[in-house]
């Protein structure tokens, strides 16, 4: 029993962790100041992007320029799931990467379709939370439906998460790629990218002790609820009946 319940507040902590993660990535963005400042997907040199700054910062809601540590006024309108595209960003110019010209479906539709999957995998991770709450306060079969409500929310959410991460970490990836093949300078956002493979490896060993737990919680109660409900004894001839308590 305490074994039981140890498992789950780990598993929990765990789930809890995943949904906090993502929650920090999808805020990427959101403030020029404090914390929030330092969450961004790729910073890069885009000097001689038409009107682009210096160096650009893309986040979750914008781009924006970034001098000295902070960021300039030079910054696009806000707005939820910003796309990376340079050539959407800033118009189609001479000097930018070919690859950003020709492949722009390719940049714009990793980063817009990153941000959805990275939503919906946050709705089920909450959805995961609030049976797994339950799981912590129960007991016997209680505590096995709670768990077994958790455990298909939980695959979803590291589902999209997963996929997410797949998505962000290709565009950024192959953007930075980019960006030095045309002698620039351009890093990624360490933050956001540990945040959300974190997220990832939560949620992984969070789904997998929640089901492990809850078959083996499972398998344990039914053979004590058949080995509680049936005498077996053998008869003079050899036979073996079964008699119902």
């Amino acid at each position: 029993m305490h074994f039981k319940k140890l498992v789950a507040i780990v598993s929990f902590i765990f789930l809890l962790g995943a949904a906090l993660l993502s929650f920090f990535t999808i805020l990427s963005g959101a403030r020029k100041t404090g914390v929030l400042k330092n969450f961004y997907w790729i910073e890069a040199v885009t000097e001689g992007f038409g009107s682009a700054p210096e160096v650009t910062r893309w986040t979750n809601y914008d781009w924006c320029g970034y001098t000295d540590g902070s960021y300039d006024v030079d910054c696009s309108k806000s707005m939820a799931a910003q796309s990376f595209s340079p050539k959407d960003n800033f118009g189609a110019n001479p000097t930018m990467p070919s690859a950003f010209l020709n492949d722009r479906n390719t940049y714009y539709y990793l980063s817009r379709v990153g941000w959805a999957m990275l939503l919906i995998g946050l709705f089920f991770t909450i959805c995961a939370i609030i049976p797994a709450i339950f799981s912590l306060f129960s007991n016997n079969f209680g505590f096995l439906g709670s768990v077994f409500l958790t455990i298909l929310p939980s695959w979803i959410a590291f589902f999209f998460i997963t996929l997410s991460a797949c998505l962000y970490t290709a565009c950024y990836t192959k953007a930075r790629r980019v960006f030095r093949n045309d002698s620039r300078s351009a890093s990624l956002g360490t933050k956001n990218f540990a945040f959300i493979w974190t997220s990832v490896f939560l949620l992984l060993v969070s789904s997998l002790w929640y089901t492990i737990s809850a078959t083996a919680f499972g398998v344990m109660k039914f053979k004590q609820h058949r080995k509680s409900n049936n005498y077996g004894y053998e008869s003079s001839s050899g036979e073996t009946y079964n008699v119902d308590k």
